[in-house]
């Protein structure tokens, strides 16, 4: 249940975010408490790891408002939501993949088209791509979700 909400959350987040570069607040809303009933129906996460993942989500605000947003503040409310869904642990393999994969897709882009250092991209595909990642190696026997 929880990978077809992340999965339905992401996708919608990215056109948003490819498309205006932003993210609707309320889809933030709605996926939030839909989080929060997954976990209290089905608890999959233990509330120590869902605050722990949370949190990752707020560590990740502060650095955005600290740096002028050089990640984007609705990229760090979908962490945030990301953590209600996947806790501690899997938020932070999560974003430390989708990090990864900006930083790889962001150098090519700048060597090919000889970008300058502050090219913008969205950060939200890159989410999309890193959980679908994360759940083909669960689906493997890779790490549990």
């Amino acid at each position: 249940m929880e990978a077809i909400a992340l999965v339905c959350l992401y996708g919608l987040a990215s056109i948003e975010d490819i498309v205006t570069r932003q993210i609707q607040v309320i889809e933030i809303v709605m996926f939030s408490m839909l989080g929060i009933v997954i976990n209290y129906i089905y608890r999959n996460q233990s509330l120590m790891s869902i605050l722990g993942g949370v949190g990752v989500g707020v560590a990740v605000y502060i650095f955005s408002v600290i740096s002028k947003e050089k990640i984007g503040r609705g990229d760090a409310l979908m962490i945030m939501v990301t953590g209600l869904y996947l806790g501690f642990t899997n938020t932070l393999v999560l974003l430390w993949l989708s990090s990864l994969l900006a930083a790889l897709i962001g150098a090519i882009v700048i060597r090919k088209y000889d970008s300058n250092m502050n090219y913008e991209m969205p950060f939200i595909p890159f989410l999309l791509v890193g959980y679908l990642v994360l759940l083909l190696v669960h689906y493997f026997g890779g790490i549990p979700l």
